[in-house]
């Protein structure tokens, strides 16, 4: 009995201590599995910062050797910059040194010819010094005599380039600004190009346009002009700047189009300054260049096309010469000290010339752009289309010259230089009637490029009609046939009018010429077929492969239709489309719009707007 009373309470004390154990594992188990968590996200945490820690030391690595490159380049700028400035000054050292030692020679010289005539007037017998006497007073009077003409023809050059200075300003506003005959929007609006192509291929021969006399007023205007040119290029400047620091598109477009009106208003600017085409060749073409990519990114954007790092990259060096442009105006600005006189301009020493002759030696650094626009350094390359035949001499271009300016009187023709480049011209010059007649003849072919005459056009003494009639005359006695007057404005007593190519009734506007007839005389004063000769060839004319009123479908109904005809128009450098022209009015005004003869869609509109000086389109 005392042995089983024993086994129950030993059983029971078992329970108990099997009891307590199971209770205190219960207890610890959440213990441990909680600390070996917090070891785990310990050791993840740990093992995280070190990433990141990596990670810093990867970026700070990389940043170095970033800084390192730029300080790199910077120093190997600095070493070329400081190689060039001491090459300059070797280089002016020398010639500074060669004009002493020419100097000296010279004196010498001099010293010996004083000498030697000294020693003869002492030999020299009564006869021989009253000889001697008067010959010299024959030279003298020959002298006076030649200084005299001299003096009359600097007065006929100064009236000239006065003339000639009145014609420029007048050219100037009327760029992009002709009047409707018919229709042909496409080519009011495209027409500047020739104009603006003119300048940029050629430095032509032409003087140096300066006053009679301090003008209160053209002083004003060059002075008004030439703050206007520093205050538009300070906002390409900023607009720039703001465009590559953007990622919003929209706000890239709004920069976009204040981009391409503030390099518009510049380049007007510009061009009202009494400088040589040859001061501002480079000038003019960065702020064309400006904007023109503008406009050629903004049409990405609007047909949702992304800009790509290239071209970003090309707007980049378009801010980097633009600054250099910026930076130049404003030291010409400081050396102007606010009393410098642009109608007195002369020499290479003044602050604006050299200022600009600096700009142009600068020419290597302005970015080189191939893009689809008529500003695109790609134009460069296009061989002109339209010149066949043999190369000619330039005594044969003298041969065409008169041949081609027989009814013009003209006299003392001589060459001046030559156009170089893919469509290579001879400078020839001829004058007639106190005016001068300049032209370029091509070397392939001898064509008629372009000419230019001076002179001014007081009144309106012959019709629309006439002129139109003599200037289709002078362009087929050129030798270009089946063209077509397709615009005409009367602007400062000039008939300027647009001639495109015609076949098959379609109008062929890559193909134009510009010519301009004096509204007071008759006679045809200009001319400019380089968009001719660079584009016209045998073409075949496809079939639209929409119907005109389908096509009419795709112009606004407001817009009230009066005509249409098929135009083939260019787009960009190299391309061209079929396209139905119409034109129409809505409230008041005229319009034009292009659309596409194969898929109906629009590809252009202009609006005319009347002005002073005529009509343009925008």
């Amino acid at each position: 009995m005392e042995d089983k009373k024993n086994n129950a309470l030993e059983k029971a004390e078992n329970i108990a201590s099997s009891s307590e154990k199971k209770n205190k594992t219960k207890k610890t188990a959440p213990r441990k599995a909680k600390a070996k968590k917090q070891v785990a996200n310990k050791a993840k945490k740990l093992k995280q910062k070190e990433e990141r820690k990596k990670a810093l030391l990867e970026k700070r690595e990389q940043k170095e050797k970033e800084m390192a490159k730029i300080r790199l380049e910077k120093a190997k700028e600095k070493a070329h910059k400081k190689a060039e400035k001491e090459k300059a000054k070797a280089t002016a050292l020398r010639e500074k040194n060669r004009k002493r030692e020419e100097a000296k020679i010279l004196r010498e010289k001099l010293k010996a010819e004083k000498k030697e005539r000294r020693d003869l007037i002492k030999q020299e017998s009564k006869q021989q010094r009253e000889k001697r006497l008067k010959e010299e007073k024959t030279l003298r009077l020959e002298h006076k005599k030649a200084e005299k003409e001299r003096k009359t023809e600097l007065k006929r050059q100064k009236f000239l380039a006065k003339k000639d200075r009145k014609n420029q300003r007048q050219k100037n506003r009327q760029k992009n600004k002709n009047a409707r005959r018919g229709f042909g929007g496409w080519l009011a609006a495209v027409i500047s190009l020739g104009v603006v192509s003119l300048i940029l291929a050629s430095v032509l021969t032409v003087t140096f346009m300066m006053p009679e006399q301090a003008d209160t007023a053209l002083e004003a205007s060059y002075q008004k002009s030439f703050y206007e040119t520093v205050a538009e290029v300070d906002n390409i400047d900023l607009n720039l700047s703001k465009a590559l620091a953007t990622s919003d598109q929209r706000a890239m477009q709004n920069y976009l189009v204040d981009l391409a009106i503030n390099a518009e208003l510049a380049e007007n600017s510009l061009q009202q300054l009494p400088l040589k085409d040859e001061n501002k060749f480079y000038t003019t073409k960065l702020v064309n260049q400006i904007g023109d990519y503008a406009k050629f990114l903004n049409k990405k954007l609007i047909n949702n096309q992304p800009i790509t790092e290239e071209e970003y990259q090309a707007l980049a060096r378009l801010y980097k010469s633009n600054l250099a442009l910026k930076n130049a105006l404003n030291t010409m600005t400081t050396k102007m000290n606010g009393d410098f006189s642009f109608s007195n301009m002369q020499g290479e020493d003044n602050a604006v010339i050299s200022g600009f002759n600096e700009l142009e030696n600068l020419s290597v650094e302005y970015p080189e752009l191939i893009y689809d626009g008529p500003f695109s350094d790609g134009r460069e390359r296009i061989m002109p289309k339209g010149l066949t035949g043999e190369e000619i001499s330039d005594s044969l271009a003298l041969q065409k010259f008169n041949a081609y300016f027989a009814k013009y009187n003209l006299s003392n023709v001589k060459n001046a230089g030559m156009l170089e480049g893919n469509l290579k011209c001879y400078n020839v010059q001829g004058e007639g009637n106190g005016l001068i007649v300049f032209a370029q003849i091509s070397q392939t072919g001898g064509k008629l490029v372009m000419f230019d005459m001076s002179g001014s056009c007081n009144s309106v003494e012959i019709a629309q009609d006439t002129a139109v009639e003599v200037a289709t005359e002078f362009i087929k006695n050129t030798g270009i046939e089946n063209i077509a007057p397709v615009w005409v404005n009367l602007a400062n007593n000039v008939y300027t009018i647009n001639f495109a190519s015609i076949k098959d009734g379609v109008v062929i506007y890559p193909d134009l010429i510009k010519a301009r007839v004096c509204a007071e005389t008759g006679m045809v004063i200009g001319l400019e077929a380089t968009s001719y000769y660079y584009n016209h060839t045998e073409r075949v004319i496809s079939q639209p492969e929409i119907s005109k009123t389908k096509a009419l479908n795709s112009v606004s109904s407001n817009i009230s239709v009066d005509d249409s005809r098929l135009a083939v128009v260019p787009i960009g450098e190299n391309s061209e489309k079929l396209c139905y022209e119409f034109v129409g009015t809505y409230n008041g005004s005229t319009y034009y719009v292009y659309i596409d003869a194969i898929n109906g869609k629009q590809i252009e509109m202009f609006k005319v707007i009347e002005s002073a000086e005529g009509s343009m389109l925008m």
